[in-house]
């Protein structure tokens, strides 16, 4: 007699065996119940509900969204190739170039650098009276690579993110666009800021393609119960980004298959991101 079974479209469920009835194939679980062969998946499809989800419950003005799986390379997402005022978003590309200086030796961590004025006059520079426990006036002291990245990457600090973009990028030289523009698939304007979503998200998955330590700073930053960490019970590696009426977040959520979720919100409440995020990571946990 006809039974039903208590599953959820795109909930994972294991197959133990494969059972031909006059009715057609069935799949045995290891629980022992019978689910309809055509209604399962051998592969991780969770992404199409992640994209339902999206399109049924975000789909507005001044909201823009980037989710990719790491592991099936699936995205999905609304309005994410759109470009906003990104904040402190841009310093994501900065962090990633003096990692990857130190990861194929031509810089070390212990190096140190001088705050010195010329620290905040070249393109990329952000206004040293914002976020950071960084002096706001050059003071003539050496500061180590490891100290700025982590200052840059946990506090969004602006004064070490200008020092770091002085010495590592040489003031935002040729050779770091080109690299970002290699991972990103276009120019990163680091003047204007005006970035996608999507761009925020290719970063983040260069991030965590390096394997070095700022996927570890930026799992602790002092914004971790805000956004998309805030009701999540996994680490979270994120940056954020704030200017006026404009909230953002990048992370990589590590859930059991690794994400990538970029939230980029004007003129919207702070909690909706963490709201989002709370409704992504319940599907793809």
């Amino acid at each position: 007699k006809p039974a039903s079974v208590p599953y959820k479209p795109y909930q994972q469920v294991r197959i133990v065996q494969k059972l031909t009835y006059p009715r057609g194939p069935f799949g045995l679980t290891d629980k022992g119940e019978y689910v309809a062969w055509s209604s399962l998946s051998k592969e991780d499809n969770r992404i199409q509900r992640v994209q339902e989800l999206l399109e049924q419950k975000y789909q507005e003005e001044g909201l823009g969204i980037y989710v990719k799986q790491l592991e099936t390379q699936q995205v999905a997402g609304v309005k994410f190739d759109q470009t906003m005022y990104s904040a402190s978003i841009t310093k994501l590309p900065y962090l990633y170039y003096v990692q990857k200086q130190v990861l194929d030796g031509t810089l070390k961590w212990t190096d140190t650098f001088l705050y010195k004025k010329e620290t905040e006059d070249y393109d990329g520079a952000y206004d040293p009276a914002g976020t950071g426990s960084l002096p706001k006036e050059p003071d003539g002291k050496n500061y180590s690579l490891k100290e700025l990245e982590e200052k840059a990457a946990k506090e969004s600090d602006n004064v070490a993110h200008n020092i770091l973009g002085y010495y590592g990028t040489d003031s935002s030289n040729q050779d770091f666009h080109q690299e970002i523009r290699q991972i990103v698939g276009q120019t990163w304007d680091v003047v204007d800021r005006e970035v996608s979503p999507q761009m925020a998200g290719l970063l983040m998955e260069a991030i965590y393609g390096q394997q070095g330590e700022l996927v570890e700073m930026l799992k602790q930053t002092n914004f971790d119960d805000q956004r998309i960490p805030k009701d999540l019970p996994v680490p979270v590696a994120h940056k954020i980004g704030d200017a006026d009426d404009f909230h953002h977040d990048a992370a990589i959520v590590f859930a059991k298959s690794p994400y990538v979720l970029v939230v980029f919100t004007e003129n919207k409440e702070m909690d909706l991101i963490a709201r989002i995020s709370k409704d992504i990571y319940e599907v793809l946990k």
